[in-house]
Parts: C-alpha cells; sequence; structure tokens
C-alpha cells in the first residue's frame, strides 16, 4: 500500500521527501462527508441564487409594466445569470473552504494528505492536471511535509477566492453585453430596458415598425407559438406574440398594437429554418379561444389570414 501511495504522490509532483510523512496520516473522520456537504452547498448556493435572480427580474419587470400601464411585458434573466451561477458556486466553495481549513490543524492536513492519496474515479486526467498545478505552485517553498499540505490548503482557499472575483466580474461583463431585461408594450411603444445600470435601453414607438411578421405553428419543441414579431429599420424586432398580457388578453392587446403600425409596415409570414408551416389549425384554436366566440375571426385578421391559407391550415380541421 504504501508503494502505491508513493507512485501517486510521485505522480503529483510531490517531493519524495515528503511522501512518508504524508502517506502515514489517516484521513479524519467524515471526510467524504464533508466533501459531499460541500458540494451540496454550493449546488444549492448556485440553484437558489439563480432562482432568486429570476423571480427578482419578473417581479420588476411586472412593476415597470404597471407603472408605465402597458398592455404586455415580457423579461429575460440575461447572459449574467451564467456569471452569477458560477459566482455562487465559487463562492460557497470558498467560504466552505475558508471555515474548514486552518492552518496548523492536524484534520485539516490529514484531510488533504487523503485527496492527496485518493485516486480518482473519473475525470483522472483533469483532476491530476489540476493537482499537479497546484503542487507546482506550492512545493517550491514548503520546509516540511507539514508546510507543504498547509501551503497547499491555504492556496487552495486562496484560488477559490480568485475564482469568485473572476466570476463576479465575468457577471457584470456579461451584464453589459447581454443584459437581463425588462420588456413590455404600452399602445405607442415598446420600451427594452435592462434590470442592472450596465447597458442602455431602448424606447421604440410603435409608428416606426418597418414590417410585421406573424403567424401560428406548431413547433416540435414550444407546441403552439403565436408569433407577432415586429421588425425595426435599426434591425431589432420584438415578438409581442410570446409576451405576457397586464390585463385582459393578450390577442386583445396585440389587437390595439396593431392599429397603431404604420400603414406602410410590410405584413411578413412567419417562416423558420426547420421548415416548421407557418399556420396550424391548432394553433388558431388554441390562440383564439382566448378572443371567446369571435376569438378566432379576430385572429384570422390580425394575422391577416388569406383565404388560400385558410383552405392549407395543417392541424385538424
Amino acid at each position: 500500500m504504501t508503494t502505491i501511495m508513493n507512485s501517486r504522490l510521485a505522480h503529483l509532483g510531490v517531493p519524495a521527501v515528503f511522501h512518508s510523512e504524508i502517506a502515514a496520516r489517516q484521513a479524519p473522520r467524515f471526510h467524504i462527508l464533508l466533501h459531499l456537504t460541500i458540494i451540496l452547498a454550493s449546488v444549492a448556493a448556485a440553484v437558489g441564487a439563480i432562482v432568486a435572480w429570476s423571480r427578482y427580474i419578473a417581479s420588476t419587470a411586472l412593476a415597470a409594466a404597471t407603472a408605465a400601464q402597458a398592455v404586455l411585458y415580457d423579461s429575460d434573466i440575461g447572459a449574467e445569470s451564467l456569471g452569477l451561477i458560477f459566482t455562487a458556486l465559487f463562492a460557497a466553495g470558498w467560504l466552505c473552504g475558508a471555515s474548514t481549513w486552518r492552518r496548523g490543524s492536524e484534520g485539516a492536513r490529514n484531510g488533504w494528505s487523503a485527496d492527496l492519496i485518493r485516486e480518482p474515479a473519473k475525470n483522472k486526467t483533469i483532476t491530476d492536471w489540476l493537482w499537479r498545478q497546484m503542487i507546482r505552485r506550492y512545493v517550491s517553498t514548503a520546509i516540511s511535509a507539514d508546510d507543504f499540505l498547509d501551503r497547499l490548503g491555504s492556496g487552495v482557499v486562496r484560488d477559490l477566492r480568485y475564482a469568485t472575483l473572476g466570476a463576479f466580474v465575468l457577471t457584470v461583463a456579461l451584464g453589459a453585453a447581454l443584459p437581463a431585461r425588462l420588456s413590455y408594450a404600452t399602445a405607442t411603444e415598446i420600451a427594452e430596458l435592462p434590470v442592472l445600470p450596465l447597458a442602455r435601453g431602448t424606447v421604440r414607438p410603435i409608428a416606426t415598425a418597418s414590417s410585421v411578421a406573424s403567424g401560428c405553428p406548431k413547433l416540435p419543441r414550444d407546441g403552439n407559438t403565436l408569433v407577432y414579431r415586429l421588425q425595426f429599420a435599426d434591425g431589432t424586432e420584438a415578438n409581442l406574440g410570446s409576451w405576457n398580457s397586464l390585463a385582459g388578453t393578450r390577442l386583445a392587446a396585440l389587437e390595439a398594437i396593431a392599429g397603431r403600425l404604420p400603414a406602410s409596415a410590410i405584413r411578413i409570414r412567419f417562416a423558420n429554418a426547420i421548415g416548421s408551416a407557418p399556420l396550424s389549425a391548432d394553433c388558431l384554436k388554441d390562440f383564439a379561444s382566448e378572443g371567446g366566440v369571435d376569438g378566432l375571426v379576430r385572429l384570422s385578421r390580425l394575422l391577416s389570414l388569406t383565404d388560400v391559407e385558410r383552405k392549407g391550415l395543417t392541424g385538424s380541421p
């Protein structure tokens, strides 16, 4: 067993002079349980952070739409949510590591010894590479096996702290490039605003829309999907068909907005790369149900259905 341990330590780059002292240490009680606790705490922190962020974005969008007396609203948690996940993961690991590691603690030294000696069950190449990088950084100044284990423990905690700060910087950068946003549409304009002051918002009058792409397909992944995408001369667009209605029905809100579109706006039928039919009878019936007995007539008028399109509808008759 000692030979196997020494081989493992040599493989990771631990100086031979430290092998016997490290191999002689026993793993502390509940060491595996401690690792699992740290992992679960990190995952719980990341999940909690993204859930809290999503709820905050949704409530902020609703409050902004209500204040603006909007008819439709939407929200997006943005790319900074990815950075938030990593920040929470690293922060939880850093705090857990800082609370369990103590310089000069025999329990901490025993734990690091056990981690060094244990062969990883999965991802051995990556795990061993990470171990070698850390060992190479801290072994050169170590004067004893105990000092080496202390430096290794403090270094890992420090690295997690730097990783937390790096993930936070990434979050800010993503928030500036692809921010979480809240969007709402009144009868006269569409506003898209960043939740955090890291990017600029836009407000576009509906009367300046250059075209509207509409349809009601049954998509493979999303099912029945109402498309009412306003496109503007600057290349931006807003698919109001997928937004939430604030008061009343989505159909009524879209009818109010359609009444503000300029006569010059080009009507385009929805199309996508996978070749889904732009109109489906199932989809039309689904969304027309919002409008009551004349819902289908109103939705057909909103989407500018032609007689040819009505005859060629896909889905149930």
